[in-house]
């Protein structure tokens, strides 16, 4: 009996644990700073170099300067809209080596917040689950991910910041917050335009209010830089469009090493990579190809409506299919954050092959592993792996597995 009752006690105090575990993963993370920027004092510190063009961009819109000056910055040229340039404001307004570790520590909170937002979605009574079961699927869920928040806290990017606000959307899309959303939604447009594929999604299940807010929010956020910049913001906004016009054309071969796209992926593991049509049938294969995922995409949608909770899945879809369908590089890819815990988390309820095929995208998605290993050998690890699209193929396989478990309307 007291066994039992010490027991019952250790339990009462244990649904508490996904805090302390959350909590230790942030100082773990803190931990990680620490010791990167002690190794790497001779070379100057840890250097977030693509944080750096953040905070230049947030320092000159303050002051009235473009932008965009890409004779000036070379390579690590800002490439966003002078609207995405106001969020980095308040970092501008301290030293860089101080927001550098503000940043580590805002990008690390994010880590967090995803983690809890996608399992308050794909498992809403984990507080009370478990906690042994949530810390060894946590720890996968990190494994899995984590060559992709290194990839955002070593390099100071955006893509963790635009993941969260998505699985954020969805969060808010479940409990019926249209406001807070669609400013969620709007905000993300002015980073990278990924946002974009959940509008006929929004559409299809008749979430106009969403839609009304949206279109709002985005016209002021859109006419937002005129307050430093005056009328000459359309100029600029205009810049950024060409950005976006300039990085798409950098991967329109589809039979070019390394490019992600579903339609590039495809090509390049099948017949078409040793025939080599010519443009018009290879113009008639990428609508083909997108005309059948938007099949997909509406059947999927329609399968879901009478299954409960299915907004999760149809989220967790389209956030996969985004860099499938976006031409961005791989860094773009830990946009399947909800997707491998919705996976993850209900791996119980899939058939064997299910379970197999799931497994395979899980070491695709997190198997490029270079920055573990000696530079040299790292750089050419991952110079092999992307000339592979080896990431791509494991996004795909979790589509695969995510239409799949929907066909059998279990999640």
């Amino acid at each position: 009996m007291r066994k039992a009752g010490l027991a019952g006690a250790v339990r009462r105090r244990l649904p508490a644990g996904w805090k302390l575990a959350l909590a230790g993963i942030f100082l773990f993370l803190g931990a990680c700073l620490l010791v990167l920027e002690y190794t790497s004092r001779n070379n100057g510190g840890l250097w977030l170099r693509d944080f750096d063009v953040l905070y230049r961009a947030g320092g000159r819109i303050v002051s009235g300067q473009p932008v965009f000056q890409p004779a000036r910055d070379g390579f690590y040229s800002y490439k966003y809209s002078p609207t995405a340039a106001l969020y980095f404001i308040p970092f501008s307004l301290f030293p860089l080596a101080v927001s550098g570790v503000l940043y580590w520590l805002f990008t690390s909170a994010l880590v967090l917040t995803g983690f809890y937002l996608s399992l308050s979605l794909v498992f809403p009574g984990f507080r009370s689950a478990d906690p042994g079961r949530l810390a060894l699927l946590l720890l996968a869920a990190g494994l899995i991910m984590g060559i992709h928040i290194w990839a955002e806290l070593t390099l100071g990017q955006v893509n963790h910041l635009l993941l969260v606000m998505y699985i954020a959307m969805a969060w808010l899309f479940v409990r019926g917050r249209a406001a807070p959303l669609s400013l969620l939604w709007a905000l993300s447009l002015f980073i990278k335009p990924f946002g974009l594929i959940f509008v006929p999604y929004f559409v299809l299940r008749k979430r106009f209010r969403e839609l009304a807010w949206l279109a709002g929010f985005t016209g002021l956020l859109f006419v937002l830089p005129a307050l430093f910049y005056g009328g000459a913001f359309l100029g600029w906004q205009h810049a950024w469009y060409s950005e976006i016009a300039v990085e798409l054309g950098k991967k329109a071969d589809l039979f070019q090493a390394g490019n992600h796209t579903l339609v590039s992926v495809l090509a390049r593991y099948s017949p078409l990579a040793y025939l080599r049509p010519g443009p018009q049938v290879m113009t008639v294969y990428e609508y083909t190809v997108l005309g059948l995922v938007v099949a997909l995409a509406l059947w999927l949608v329609q399968k879901g409506r009478n299954v409960k909770n299915g907004a999760v899945l149809d989220f967790a879809f389209f956030l996969v299919l985004a860099p499938l369908l976006s031409y961005t590089n791989s860094n773009g890819f830990g946009m399947v954050e909800l997707a491998v815990f919705l996976v993850l988390f209900n791996f119980g309820k899939l058939r064997l092959w299910e379970k197999v095929m799931a497994t395979a995208a899980f070491l695709l998605i997190g198997g490029n592993f270079y920055n573990q290993l000696p530079w040299e050998r790292g750089a050419g690890f991952y110079i092999w792996y992307d000339s592979l699209s080896l990431l791509g193929i494991g996004a795909i396989l979790l589509l695969v597995t995510l239409v799949s478990v929907r066909r059998r309307a279990v999640l």
